[in-house]
């Protein structure tokens, strides 16, 4: 059983990330920041719209979370920990972001989404197709784009 004083740690810093989610909301409010799991999603989606000058799609738009000026769709993605990206469905483009603990992040893709797609294995359990962030890595050094080291991540894939 763990300590009162390490419950009460706990609980303040669960306090204090859903404290931070409703300050999200008031900042960004056509995001949802609903979830601890949707909330690494969120922040990489706000993140690529302000940093790529990209328009969030519509709600329910299928596949693709973004869109260019030019009109293409940009399917996006952010990864903390895991050496694996999952997605479904179709878009344009990919852009996959490493976010690190502290909020910065480093641009682990971004191109076709068909070249990901072609080297990704698809799960029938999961459903989606996975790609490892360093096939993702690769993609992006063939064309010419040079990914920090501290991008690519080493732990296993979250289940």
């Amino acid at each position: 059983m763990l300590e009162q004083s390490s419950v009460r740690a706990v609980q303040h810093i669960m306090a204090t990330l859903f404290s931070a989610q409703n300050a999200l909301r008031e900042l960004a409010p056509e995001y949802r920041w609903a979830g601890l799991g949707n909330l690494l999603g969120d922040y990489g989606e706000f993140v690529a719209m302000e940093a790529y000058g990209l328009t969030k799609a519509a709600a329910g738009s299928g596949g693709y979370d973004a869109v260019t000026h030019e009109g293409q769709t940009v399917q996006i993605k952010a990864n903390h920990a895991a050496s694996q990206i999952g997605f479904r469905g179709e878009a344009d483009l990919m852009l996959v972001l490493k976010v690190e603990a502290n909020g910065q992040w480093n641009e682990i893709y971004y191109g076709p989404f068909a070249k990901a797609k072609a080297l990704a294995r698809y799960s029938a359990r999961d459903n989606k197709h996975m790609i490892a962030v360093r096939q993702l890595v690769a993609l992006n050094e063939a064309d010419g784009v040079t990914v920090p080291l501290e991008a690519i991540n080493t732990e296993p894939a979250l289940r």
